[in-house]
C-alpha cells in the first residue's frame, strides 16, 4: 500500500510524529512518503497572509494522512488552507492527526481534528478516526508509539 503523509510543521513536532508513522508503514512492507507543506513567509495562529508554495498531489496514494500542529486551540491555518482546496481523494482512506503542546485533547486537539475531518469529508474521503499527540515539553515515546500503532491499524484494516 502506498501511503502519503502530508504535513505542516513549524517546531518540528509534527515532522517527528510523521517520521515515526512513516517508519512503521515502511518497516511493514508498505511505501510511506512524507510531503511537507511549504509557505511563503512566516505563519502564525489565525494568519491568512500566506501562500502555500507546493501543493502535493495525492492521486498516487492509496491512503493519505494529514497532520499539523494545534495553534491557539485550532488546527494550523496552513493545513486547513490545503485541506479546503483538496480534491481527488474520493473513496480514499484519509486520516488527520495533530500535535499540541497543551496537556489535554479538549484544549484544541479535538476541535482541530473535527475541523480537519469536516474538510476531508467534504472532499469525499473515507475519513478514519483522527489522532492527537500531546508534546508537553517533549514527546513521550510510549504515547507516540501507541498513537502510531492506532494509525497503522486504522489504515491497514480492510
Amino acid at each position: 500500500m502506498k501511503i502519503g503523509i502530508i504535513i505542516h510543521t513549524q517546531s518540528g513536532h509534527t515532522a517527528q510524529f510523521a517520521r515515526a508513522i512513516a517508519a512503521k508503514f515502511n518497516s511493514n512492507g508498505h511505501e510511506a512518503e512524507i510531503e511537507m507543506l511549504r509557505t511563503s513567509g512566516q505563519v502564525s495562529p489565525g494568519s491568512r497572509k500566506f501562500t502555500i508554495k507546493n501543493n502535493p498531489e495525492v492521486e498516487q496514494y492509496d491512503a493519505i494522512l494529514f497532520g499539523g500542529p494545534v495553534w491557539a486551540f485550532k488546527a494550523s491555518p496552513v493545513i486547513m488552507s490545503y485541506l479546503s482546496q483538496l480534491n481527488r481523494i474520493k473513496n480514499k482512506k484519509v486520516l488527520s492527526f495533530v500535535t499540541m503542546m497543551l496537556p489535554f485533547a479538549w484544549m484544541g486537539g479535538k476541535q482541530a481534528i473535527k475541523a480537519m475531518d469536516q474538510e476531508l469529508e467534504a472532499s469525499g474521503g473515507d475519513v478514519l478516526p483522527g489522532e492527537i499527540l500531546q508534546f508537553v515539553l517533549k514527546a513521550n515515546p510510549q504515547k507516540m508509539e501507541q498513537a502510531v500503532q492506532r494509525i497503522y491499524e486504522a489504515i491497514i484494516k480492510e
